[in-house]
């Protein structure tokens, strides 16, 4: 997942995956503040990262208002519209990292300041996209002969400033600016709550016997004996894979799904009732429909077409992958039918038996330092790229690596890149990149070196035991890694149409592409190495993990369609529809297991609160794109330098300087097709687009 800009208020569009997202995480342009600043924003104190967040606001602000008092007349672009996307760059570049500190500093007054920076500067994105004088210039401009990047410039100006509030009349315009900041607040407050989740369930010895020993190491005794289960994304895959006991499955997860807690729910509800509020003053049916007017699909119509036309296909399958299950329960004397926090234990038993393939077995040969390093080789060698790692690494907490990348031809400095990959307090929960600083052209014609950030939550080393990584994980880690590239491989000239600033309904299609590389043998053999023997995957249990590829599709894809709906029926349902029983009953409707009573799965649904509200479609809408674009590696080979180093020039370094469908085009050198994405999908291909 790509992690969203401040949203959709700011000047400069945002990509999520944010998804991020996106999750109303500050994810942008990042970082320049280290520029004007002689230490890091991390390295400030609290005040001094308050000081100079209001002095870039202050700054920003006068900057542009003076450009605005400028008469509209033909020429708008040149001065007006070009100069003000100068400054709103820098100010993005000179703030984000200030402002993404409150999800990713262990220093809580830090936090504290930069929750207020991320206050500040997203009140004021909203501020300036609501600004008719800007609207009416980007208008102006509009109409001019530009270049192909200018044009594709004026055309987010256009569109950020007619969704900001720009065109409309002084009293509506401000009663919507100040709903627009509340609905940053509140996925800001939702977020946090998230991150300062402390959930923890208590188990005994007995039930701990079948947890793998790796984990059970990481656990703390509690009071009184036995463990204590941290409830949050580290555990949870490994905890439901493994534990014996039905109970205390249910245990778990009902506190996973709790998290966040009913004052989230009520953030939710807030939010959906001030969206549908404010896409009817903007003009727009619904608040889905106000979405999706700049994204690819363009209504929500076709969107629910798609979506009806995957669970068709895919539920199905997902009623008989659970009916597989049931022999497997019956044996095990279940004693009940199998709920939803069983279906992992016993899919894992299922693909022991039939598969012959156990994840803790494959998790042995995918140690974190050994992952991390030939990742960086994989898209090394098939991009083009170079990886110094700087050491001692100067970033926001000890555990974080820093790598230098350089263009391997060239030895050209393209940026940074940060990996922050385990659990800490008070830290993002979930894993995603951050685009921290974004490319664009400084006045002496150079670019501005791109900072990437790469933040997850792996099982942290227990003493000399290392961290070690299931398949899943490693898959995870290769999509965000593709994140991390196309924010440094971008050589936009315009924050606006960088990478950060792909259509939100396409960013994710950069990276779900290449998860088809750790389907590869031979990648898969460059990735793995076994903690013990220091041998790779062996060929016989690749075929049987390669066989696995679809296991579950069904119920996975199911689950996938099911938030895309249920995030288009929220925002296409009125102001007072209850996020609660909308769940309920989609989730009976749309999956093959109803939602748990007493379930608050929605209070931890980040991204509905971070940027993809009415987006989450976009998940599965770009994974069409990703599929075809694989097409050409699958037809050329997924290691030929020459497709890699094509498709880091013809699509990554474009950034959103055209649409979607273009840079496929360039790419593939013709028009999209769906067959690829539903041969993946393993159902019958559709003729509704």
């Amino acid at each position: 997942m790509r992690k969203r800009t401040l949203a959709r208020t700011h000047l400069v569009p945002s990509c999520l995956h944010q998804p991020a997202s996106a999750l109303a995480i500050v994810a942008f342009a990042a970082g320049a503040l280290q520029a004007q600043s002689p230490t890091p924003a991390w390295r400030s104190t609290a005040p001094q990262l308050a000081a100079q967040c209001r002095g870039a606001v202050s700054t920003a602000r006068s900057t542009i208002d003076s450009l605005l008092s400028r008469p509209t007349a033909p020429g708008a672009f040149a001065t007006i519209v070009r100069p003000i996307e100068a400054a709103a760059g820098q100010f993005f570049n000179a703030t984000n990292t200030a402002a993404s500190l409150l999800y990713l500093s262990p220093d809580k007054a830090l936090r504290d300041s930069s929750s207020a920076c991320f206050q500040l500067v997203s009140n004021f994105s909203v501020e300036m996209n609501a600004d008719p004088r800007l609207y009416r210039a980007s208008v102006q401009a509009s109409k001019e002969t530009l270049a192909p990047g200018d044009r594709m410039l004026v055309t987010r100006y256009v569109e950020n400033t007619r969704h900001g509030g720009g065109a409309l009349d002084s009293v509506t315009r401000v009663r919507t600016t100040a709903m627009l900041q509340r609905l940053s607040d509140l996925g800001r407050e939702f977020g946090l709550a998230l991150s300062a989740d402390s959930t923890t369930i208590t188990i005994s010895d007995g039930e701990a016997a079948g947890l793998p020993a790796q984990f059970r190491s990481q656990l703390k005794p509690a009071k009184g004996g036995g463990l204590v289960v941290p409830v949050d994304e580290s555990t949870v895959g490994t905890f439901l894979r493994n534990e014996p006991s039905s109970d205390v499955r249910r245990r778990y997860y009902v506190a996973y799904d709790r998290r966040g807690g009913m004052a989230n729910i009520e953030r939710l509800r807030a939010a959906v009732a001030t969206r549908d509020t404010l896409a009817h003053l903007f003009g727009f049916p619904s608040w889905a429909a106000y979405q999706l007017d700049v994204k690819v699909a363009k209504t929500p119509e076709r969107v629910l077409a798609f979506l009806r036309n995957l669970d068709r296909g895919l539920l199905p399958k997902a009623r008989a992958e659970l009916a597989a299950l049931e022999p497997l329960a019956r044996a095990d004397g279940l004693g009940h039918p199998i709920a939803v926090w069983d279906v992992s234990y016993y899919s894992e038993k299922l693909r022991r038996a039939k598969y012959a393939v156990d994840a803790e077995a494959v998790r042995q040969y995918f140690p974190v330092e050994h992952v991390v390093r030939s990742v960086l080789d994989v898209y090394a060698e098939l991009f083009g790229l170079a990886f110094d790692e700087v050491t001692p690494a100067d970033a926001w907490s000890p555990e974080v690596k820093q790598y230098t990348v350089r263009d391997a031809d060239s030895k050209r400095e393209m940026g940074t890149i940060y990996l922050d990959l385990f659990p800490r307090p008070d830290k993002y929960d979930h894993f995603a990149s951050f685009p921290l600083v974004t490319s664009r052209r400084l006045p002496d014609g150079s670019l501005e070196k791109p900072v990437a950030g790469i933040v997850g939550n792996w099982p942290a080393p227990g003493g000399s035991t290392p961290s070690l990584l299931s398949h899943g994980d490693v898959v995870t880690f290769f999509h965000e890694f593709g994140h991390a590239v196309a924010t440094l491989s971008d050589t936009s000239s315009y924050v606006s149409i960088g990478n950060s600033s792909l259509r939100q309904d396409f960013v994710e299609a950069l990276s779900q592409m290449l998860e088809n590389w750790m389907w590869q043998p031979a990648v898969l053999k460059r990735v793995s190495r076994n903690v013990t023997t220091g041998r790779p995957l062996p060929d016989s249990l690749i075929a049987r993990m390669i066989a696995l590829k679809h296991f579950r599709d069904g119920m996975n894809g199911t689950g996938q369609v099911f938030y895309a709906a249920y995030d288009m029926a929220l925002h296409s349902s009125g102001a007072t529809v209850d996020p609660l029983p909308l769940w309920m009953r989609m989730k009976s409707e749309l999956t093959p297991l109803p939602a748990v009573q007493g379930s608050l799965e929605a209070a931890g649904f980040g991204h509905l609160m971070g940027g993809y509200d009415a987006g989450y479609y976009g998940y599965l809408w770009s994974k069409v794109y990703a599929q075809d674009l694989f097409t050409r590696f699958e037809r050329e080979g997924p290691m030929n330098r020459a497709t890699g180093r094509a498709y880091r020039r013809d699509v990554l370094a474009a950034g959103a300087t055209a649409e979607p469908d273009v840079l496929l085009r360039r790419f593939l050198g013709r028009p999209l097709s769906y067959d690829a994405f539903f041969r993946e999908m393993g159902i019958a291909p559709t003729p509704a687009r």
